[in-house]
């Protein structure tokens, strides 16, 4: 895995299956505390009963690696990005639930609609915005889903969501009529709470794994 910043870091990490990976980085620092001098190992992913690759470690011997089943061989590149995969898996683990929902929306190829669900309740409580008159409220509650929609674009490269797009989204959900030509009268300030809020809960997504980013980066270069 090339590690070139958090989000990457998150995309990236989500690619391999959750059990490998894990099993993978538990093997290898099993191997580093436990393995005696010159001996060497190799790791093997092998599929348990559940149909799930599981990590096994085998001595070397003189006619080769014998397993008890088929398996395949970790290539060392393999194995080095699943080890930091894990690590960086752990690290999102370290986050409250609603802010780990909310970094798998914005950066896991496996996003769910549950994910979604919750960073949008996580985005809208947060943004202080549930005090305004009742017609407004209603049209800012979906106002937080756009807002969200618009971050994770910018997060990929492309561009936000503008005024129209904004309102032809909320109006799809409410039935309401939203004129874009009242957006900087109406509508702005409460689009720049959204997206200031929504950043926030981005920053404290990824400064976990930023951490490992950055010290992984500094091994690398000291290396």
């Amino acid at each position: 895995m090339r590690l070139i910043n958090a989000r990457q870091a998150w995309h990236d990490a989500l690619h391999e299956s959750r059990s490998s990976v894990m099993a993978v980085a538990a093997e290898q620092a099993r191997l580093g505390k436990k393995s005696g001098a010159g001996e060497e190992r190799v790791v093997v992913m092998l599929e348990n009963e559940h149909g799930q690759e599981t990590a096994k470690s085998y001595a070397v011997r003189s006619a080769g690696v014998h397993e008890t089943r088929p398996g395949r061989r970790l290539t060392e590149s393999r194995c080095a990005h699943m080890l930091i995969a894990g690590l960086i898996m752990r690290a999102i683990d370290t986050l409250p639930k609603s802010i780990r929902h909310l970094g798998h929306f914005l950066y896991s190829p496996m996003a769910t609609g549950n994910d979604l669900s919750i960073a949008h309740g996580l985005a809208w409580l947060g943004s202080g915005l549930d005090t305004l008159p009742e017609r407004k409220r209603e049209r800012a509650y979906w106002m937080a889903l756009a807002a969200l929609q618009s971050h994770k674009r910018m997060v990929q490269g492309r561009p936000e969501m503008g005024p129209g797009e904004v309102c032809m989204f909320v109006e799809d959900r409410t039935g309401t009529s939203m004129d874009p030509h009242n957006w900087v009268r109406d509508w702005a300030g409460i689009w720049s709470t959204l997206a200031s809020h929504i950043d926030k809960l981005d920053a404290k997504a990824l400064r976990p794994v930023a951490v490992v980013v950055a010290e992984m980066c500094e091994e690398e270069n000291a290396a």
